[in-house]
């Protein structure tokens, strides 16, 4: 393809592109909220750049008849905090998606290599999804998902950034530094699936031996808030710890207590949360792809932390919940 005929194909489809990606991602973070998978940090994405395109295909002498033949050129990365989340995470996207290939990269590697490691997808859109008419034809685009955990992130970022592909590669005096970094940050994903097993125990044990009126803590705030507050508000990843510094300075310190602000207001923070959805400003700022835009999709608002504070308000007045979070948020740097 030359060059003239790739310009013109980018720009007739860019714009699908990146409409594809926002919605492919809106549908990962539901997966995920609904999953209860924690993500270490946002989700990453880019639409390949021209440039790339065009490098790509001199590299790898690619005989291009069509760009929508890219099978990279919409690219999501999914950065997991736990690594026991990329099973359940490659079965939900085998479920919603159409998966054209899967790689686990590490695969690739010799005992001699330092690669990265990774899970790799090709998809498409389902063809259940063309039924909504802003994603018709959009099943022409191949998708690349990524997903791995952060520990493994960390690693593919330095490693790229140190260009050291293989042991050989690598000078001897900075070898066993560089195997001790790597067996660091595998101890690292180990480490976290030790701490996610202690915890199911522990809150497992507490459920069974659940007493009436408990000292709140961070999971039992959580169960509580859960069993109270609507599903659909919930986030992927919501500011429990802070939110408990808040109720323990308002002198909310027992799961009762906690039970009692949430009966007692919590029509009015729905209600609050209806009239947010309701805001033309707000549905304005909210970017495609992110959490905040997903939850607006739903038709809420505010998460499971947020109606909790809007009960508070309520209960204990603007000014001093905005006295206490600003203290809490000061304490924490």
């Amino acid at each position: 393809m030359d060059n003239e005929r790739l310009r013109i194909q980018y720009q007739n489809n860019i714009g699908r592109a990146e409409r594809l990606r926002d919605v492919v991602i809106v549908q990962l973070l539901e997966l995920f909220n609904f999953n209860n998978i924690t993500l270490g940090v946002p989700i990453e994405s880019r639409i390949k750049n021209l440039d790339s395109i065009s490098e790509k295909i001199e590299r790898k002498d690619i005989d291009l008849e069509n760009l929508l033949e890219l099978q990279d050129l919409i690219g999501i990365r999914s950065i997991l905090l736990f690594k026991r989340d990329l099973i359940q995470v490659s079965t939900l996207i085998s479920e919603t998606f159409e998966v054209v290939s899967s790689e686990d990269t590490s695969d690739r590697l010799s005992e001699s290599e330092f690669g990265y490691q990774s899970q790799h997808y090709i998809v498409k859109i389902p063809k259940t999804w063309l039924s909504l008419p802003s994603l018709a034809g959009l099943d022409e685009f191949f998708i690349e998902l990524q997903v791995r955990t952060l520990a493994q992130h960390i690693w593919a970022a330095a490693s790229h950034k140190l260009q050291y592909k293989q042991e050989a590669g690598v000078p001897p005096p900075v070898r066993r530094a560089i195997n001790r970094v790597s067996a660091l940050l595998e101890t690292v994903d180990l480490e976290f699936e030790r701490v996610l097993n202690e915890r199911e125990e522990y809150v497992e044990h507490a459920q069974k031996s659940v007493e009436e009126n408990e000292t709140l803590n961070v999971d039992n705030l959580a169960r509580v808030i859960s069993e109270i507050l609507p599903a659909q508000n919930k986030s992927v990843d919501e500011s429990y710890a802070g939110l408990l510094q808040d109720l323990h300075e308002l002198n909310i310190v027992t799961t009762q207590d906690l039970k009692d602000i949430l009966t007692s207001h919590l029509s009015d923070a729905l209600n609050k949360d209806k009239e947010k959805v309701a805001e033309v400003d707000v549905i304005s700022r909210s970017i495609p792809g992110t959490e905040a835009y997903a939850r607006l999709e739903r038709g809420v608002y505010f998460t499971h932390v947020g109606l909790v504070r809007q009960c508070l308000r309520t209960q204990f007045g603007s000014e001093v919940l905005d006295r206490v979070m600003k203290k809490n948020k000061e304490k924490l740097g």
